[in-house]
C-alpha cells in the first residue's frame, strides 16, 4: 500500500531543555529496569536459600510484579492525566527504590513476593507519566525519536542489571554474610538488592530539574473534547486496540520469558556463572538498545512521507527477520553464536512501547492519553511478564520434568508468541492508517 500524497520531511528544531527531560526520564527508566531485572541473576541463590522450585520462582519473577503493575497502572494513569506528572514520577521512583531495597530484607517466599508487588506498584507510575510528558514536549514529527531514546532505557537497564549485577554479585559474595545494622546477617543476593535500590532514592529529585510542559491536544481533537471518557475512546477504536494488545502482549511473553530465564539457561547449558555472562549480556542489550535510535528515525521518516501505518509496518519487518533466529537459537551448542542470536532477537522484544505510545499520542485526546498508555502497559505486562516467566517455568517443571530442558520451554514460548504477534499486528496495521488519517487530516 502506498501513500496518496508523499511529503518531504520538514526539519524540526528541539531545544536542549527538551532533550534534558528525555535524559532524566531515560535515567529513571534505566533504574526501574535494573531493579526489575536484577532478580533474574539471583534465581539460583534465592532458590537455594528460600527452598523454592522453578515454578515458585516464576511467580516472583512474573505475576508478583505484573499483576499489581497493571492494577495500579490505571489509577496512576488517571493521576497522570489530571495532576502534575513530575510528582507522579517522583512518587513512583521513590516507592520502587524503597521496595527494591526491602527485597534484600526478605527471608521467606511471602516476604519477597510482597516486596516485588511493591516494586510493581511503584514502576506503574513512571511510563504513563513519561509518555505524556514527551507527547506534550515534542512535535509529532520528532515524537517517535524522543520516545525511542526513552525506550532505549529498557535495554540499557537490562544491560546495567547484567553488567553491574555481575560485579555487584561478585562484590557481595566477597562481603558474604555481612552484618548490617538493624538487619543482621545478609546473604550476597540480599546485599545486591540493597545496592540496586539505593541510587533511585538519591536520584528521585532529578525530576524537578525540568519544567512541566503545558498540555496540548493532538489527534485532531479540540480542547473541548478533552473530557472524552476512556470508555468512549476504547469503543471507537476497540478493534485496533484489541489487535495491538494481543500482538504486543505476545511479544511481551517472549521478551519477559527470555529476560527472566536466559541467565539461568546460560548457567545450566553453558556452565557460565554471573560474573562471566553478566557483562556479555549487558553489552548485547546496549547494542540492541542503540538500534532503537535507528528504528525511531526510520519510523519518523516513513511517517513523514505519508505512510500513516509506519509504526506497525516497521515492527512487522523486525518480526519477519527474527522469527527464524528465535526458532533455532536454543538448539545451538556454541555459546558465542547463542549470544549473537539472542542479541538479534532482543532488537524486537520489550521496547514495543515505542510504537504503542507514538500511536496513542497520534490518536488519543490528552485527557485520556495517560490512562490509555497505562491500559496498554497494564494488560501487556500482565499477559507478558505475568505469564511469560511462568509459562517457561511451568513447561520445564510440568511438561518436561527436567530443569535441563529449559531451552525447549523457551523455544515453544518464542515460536508461539511471535506467530500470534505477526498475525495480530498485520491485521492491526490495516486498521491503523485510516484511523490516523481521520484523526490527523493535516
Amino acid at each position: 500500500m502506498t501513500p496518496d500524497a508523499p511529503a518531504t520531511p520538514a526539519k524540526i528544531s528541539v531545544g536542549w531543555k527538551s532533550w534534558w527531560m528525555v535524559g532524566v526520564l531515560f535515567f529513571f527508566y534505566t533504574l526501574s529496569i535494573l531493579d526489575r531485572i536484577i532478580l533474574t541473576m539471583l534465581v539460583t541463590p534465592i532458590k537455594r536459600d528460600l527452598l523454592l522450585s522453578d515454578f515458585e520462582m516464576s511467580l516472583i519473577l512474573g505475576p508478583a510484579f505484573a499483576i499489581f503493575y497493571a492494577l495500579f497502572g490505571l489509577p496512576l494513569g488517571w493521576a497522570t492525566d489530571r495532576y502534575p506528572r513530575r510528582w507522579v514520577v517522583f512518587f513512583g521512583v521513590t516507592l520502587w527504590s524503597m521496595l527494591t531495597m526491602a527485597s534484600g530484607l526478605a527471608r521467606s517466599f511471602s516476604a519477597l513476593l510482597l516486596a516485588r508487588i511493591g516494586v510493581g506498584v511503584g514502576e506503574a507510575a513512571l511510563s504513563p507519566a513519561a509518555y505524556s510528558l514527551l507527547a506534550d514536549e515534542f512535535p509529532r514529527e520528532r515524537l517517535t525519536t524522543a520516545i525511542s531514546i526513552y525506550q532505549m532505557a529498557a535495554k540499557f537497564g537490562t544491560a546495567a542489571a547484567f553488567a553491574i549485577g555481575g560485579v555487584a554479585i561478585g562484590l557481595a559474595t566477597r562481603l558474604a554474610q555481612m552484618d548490617l545494622p538493624l538487619i543482621g546477617d545478609a546473604s550476597p543476593w540480599q546485599l545486591v538488592f540493597i545496592m540496586a535500590g539505593l541510587p533511585g532514592l538519591l536520584a528521585a529529585l532529578l525530576v524537578f530539574t525540568f519544567s512541566e510542559p503545558a498540555r496540548k491536544e493532538r489527534g485532531g481533537q479540540q480542547a473541548s473534547e478533552g473530557s472524552e471518557s476512556m470508555l468512549r475512546f476504547v469503543r471507537q477504536y476497540w478493534q485496533l486496540i484489541g489487535l495491538m494488545m494481543l500482538g504486543f502482549a505476545s511479544i511481551a511473553v517472549c521478551g519477559y520469558g527470555m529476560t527472566s530465564w536466559v541467565p539461568t539457561y546460560i548457567e545450566r547449558h553453558f556452565d557460565w556463572h554471573a560474573a562471566q555472562y553478566g557483562p556479555v549480556l549487558g553489552l548485547v542489550n546496549i547494542v540492541a538498545g542503540m538500534s532503537l535510535l535507528l528504528n525511531g528515525a526510520i519510523v519518523d521518516r516513513i511517517y513523514a512521507r505519508g505512510y500513516r501505518d509506519a509504526h506497525l509496518r516497521v515492527f512487522l519487518w523486525l518480526l519477519g527477520i527474527i522469527a527464524p533466529i528465535a526458532f533455532l537459537m536454543f538448539s545451538v551448542t556454541n555459546p558465542t553464536l547463542f549470544i549473537v542470536m539472542y542479541g538479534m532477537v532482543q532488537v524486537a522484544t520489550i521496547p514495543f512501547m515505542v510504537y504503542i505510545s507514538s500511536i496513542v499520542s497520534l490518536l488519543a485526546p490528552n485527557r485520556v492519553r495517560g490512562q490509555l498508555n497505562a491500559l496498554f502497559l497494564g494488560v501487556i505486562t500482565v499477559l507478558g511478564m505475568g505469564s511469560g516467566p511462568m509459562l517457561v517455568g511451568g513447561l520445564t517443571d510440568f511438561l518436561y520434568g527436567d530443569e535441563s530442558r529449559i531451552g525447549s520451554s523457551l523455544t515453544i514460548v518464542l515460536v508461539a508468541g511471535i506467530t500470534i504477534a505477526f498475525i495480530s499486528l498485520f491485521f492491526a496495521m490495516r486498521k491503523l492508517r485510516p484511523a490516523i488519517e481521520a484523526a490527523n487530516p493535516d
